[in-house]
């Protein structure tokens, strides 16, 4: 429940994505960890990404991805501006992909400043979106502001489930960085919303602070805080992933596609043995690397489909297909 979708919009799918001059090598890892053979100014690179998305599900021991939309910059007046947020995914681009493809499930983005942040909340849920996805700290999303109450109370109502980005940020532009904090949270958990903490508050960077003991002594007060594992593998997050092995309570699963996953730092950390390292290192499918590490760090199957108690169900279960659901 936690897979990106980009693009350039040369292709008409109203994406934007910029990156700064030294994130470069990071990006040309997870184009090659994604097997793309393309240029960010290549006009198919929008297809591209979704035609080799779509493989690695299928080829994959999940059912569906909960693909992600992701909005604008807004200021408190309701202003835009476009670019600043480094990443943008329209809406309906991805009921559009949801609809072509039974293997995705489509995640809505609002920022709540919007004029029109309630009206493209209802719109969003009855084209059949499963959850609403921020980045609080890129997006500049201050949570607990009172004029936001009316969108979280009409989210409760709804029964759509927010994921927010916690802890430190690496691949898009932090413009808050105390908006990186679980705490900012807490008005959309108060008015009922069932809310995850994307990465539980972990840092990206060793320089990073690190809120999960926020997120452990929250989840304890509001029974509608989750986590998520999403991206969680590298050095950095080995204090995290130590602790939610110890007590996975209220933790679901997420890939953070295409963000790399790597069995090293687990195995250094004598979490997994050498045959489990030497079969999750030689699993080519990014999606099912971060499966089997998963399950290997000990973590049970069931974390893989709690996210569909919380979430509407998706319109293709509506009709008539009771296959069990996966998501990513």
């Amino acid at each position: 429940m936690h897979v990106h979708v980009l693009g350039n919009g040369k292709s008409g799918s109203g994406c934007r994505v910029t990156s700064r001059w030294w994130q470069r090598p990071f990006i040309d890892l997870m184009v090659a960890n994604m097997g793309l053979r393309t240029s960010p100014d290549d006009p198919a690179l929008d297809q591209l990404y979704v035609e080799r998305l779509l493989h690695w599900v299928r080829e994959s021991t999940l059912g569906r991805a909960v693909i992600l939309a992701c909005d604008d910059l807004y200021d408190e007046t309701g202003r835009r501006f476009p670019g600043l947020s480094g990443l943008y995914v329209p809406n309906d681009y991805v009921f559009e992909l949801s609809t072509r493809y039974h293997e995705f499930v489509p995640a809505a983005s609002i920022h709540p400043a919007r004029s029109d942040a309630v009206a493209e909340l209802e719109r969003c849920v009855e084209a059949g979106a499963v959850m609403l996805k921020l980045l609080p700290c890129v997006q500049v999303v201050e949570c607990n502001r009172p004029a936001y109450r009316p969108f979280w109370q009409r989210m409760a109502q709804l029964n759509l489930p927010l994921l927010a980005h916690t802890g430190g940020e690496f691949s898009l532009p932090t413009h808050r960085r105390d908006l990186q904090s679980v705490e900012t949270l807490r008005l959309p958990l108060e008015c009922g919303v069932n809310v995850i903490a994307a990465h539980c508050g972990a840092p990206a960077l060793p320089w990073d602070r690190n809120y999960f003991d926020q997120f452990d002594q929250m989840r304890k007060s509001f029974p509608n805080l989750y986590g998520d594992v999403s991206a969680l593998s590298q050095i950095t997050h080995l204090r995290t992933l130590d602790r939610l092995r110890e007590d996975p309570r209220q933790i679901l699963y997420g890939s953070d596609y295409p963000v790399l996953t790597t069995a090293v730092w687990s195995r250094m950390k004598g979490w997994i043995d050498q045959p489990a390292y030497q079969r999750i290192r030689s699993i080519r499918n990014p999606l099912e690397k971060k499966v089997q590490l998963t399950l290997a760090l000990g973590f049970s199957d069931q974390i893989l489909t709690d996210f569909w108690g919380l979430a509407p169900t998706p319109q293709a279960s509506l009709d008539g297909q009771s296959d069990e659901l996966t998501a990513s």
